[in-house]
């Protein structure tokens, strides 16, 4: 599956759906252990405040931060689609306008992940 990027800054920002209905622009980041949306996403999704399972400590350009933890039932990016994502909500202090969160290694280890940042592609193989 070939997914378009978009660059922003020294960004790399892909568009997901959030349970089938809520967009969100997420940073490509797979040096981030746990996806994370912005408090105003999840509330707007619907994930909170009813459906955190446990806290998680994150470490960001600013420090380290405690964020609660809950599963965005199904995270997609096209056709590319995961179940029971676990996700942090944290609002990133640095984030470029518009950016709702990162997508991290509780998206992308469920692929075999290739960016091709030059052509603005990314592509996503479901593993087996």
């Amino acid at each position: 599956m070939v997914i378009p990027v978009t660059k922003i800054g020294r960004s790399l920002v892909v568009r997901a759906k959030l349970n089938g209905s809520r967009d969100a622009r997420l940073i490509l980041d797979t040096g981030a252990e746990i996806t994370v949306l912005s408090h105003a996403v999840a509330l707007d999704a619907g994930l909170l405040p009813s459906q955190t399972v446990a806290t998680v400590t994150l470490n960001t350009a600013g420090g380290s931060v405690r964020a609660d933890v809950f599963r965005v039932g199904s995270v997609s990016l096209g056709e590319a689609e995961a179940k029971n994502v676990t996700t942090a909500v944290h609002d990133l202090p640095d984030a470029p306008a518009g950016v709702d969160g990162l997508l991290g290694l509780t998206f992308l280890d469920q692929f075999l992940v290739t960016v091709d940042a030059q052509k603005g592609e990314l592509y996503l193989k479901p593993r087996q």
